[in-house]
């Protein structure tokens, strides 16, 4: 892969337990441990929502995905809601033809994820 994955964090204000992030490039088996470890390290802030949007990613294989999991299952253990936002086609593929749409709030912008996550949770 020539360009690798980006990963910005976004603190909201007016969400304050919840991480956004911005991921952009390629994810892949070359970046996905120290893409999973940075956003382990900024969850330890004690954010309990997390929004990924992966509007950005021109392209991700498995081992994304599985950090998607993984990064899942630490949000839900937290009691909290793990938000995807600005799916490109192929992953929006990915994710209907594997039924990982079912497990995750997939939203088509962040706009539309932020909104969800103030009235999910307004108090958390």
């Amino acid at each position: 892969m020539t360009s690798a994955v980006q990963l910005d964090s976004h603190p909201d204000p007016a969400l304050p337990n919840v991480l956004i992030v911005t991921l952009a490039g390629e994810l892949d088996y070359t970046n996905t441990e120290h893409l999973h470890h940075q956003a382990l390290a900024l969850l330890e802030e004690g954010h309990r929502h997390l929004l990924l949007d992966v509007g950005g990613l021109t392209f991700c294989d498995s081992t994304g995905i599985r950090i998607f999991l993984a990064l899942r299952a630490l949000i839900i253990g937290r009691g909290g809601i793990i938000a995807l936002s600005d799916l490109t086609p192929h992953l929006r593929r990915i994710f209907a033809m594997t039924g990982l749409a079912q497990h995750f709030t997939l939203q088509p912008t962040r706009a539309d994820a932020l909104a969800l996550l103030r009235t999910s949770s307004p108090s958390s």
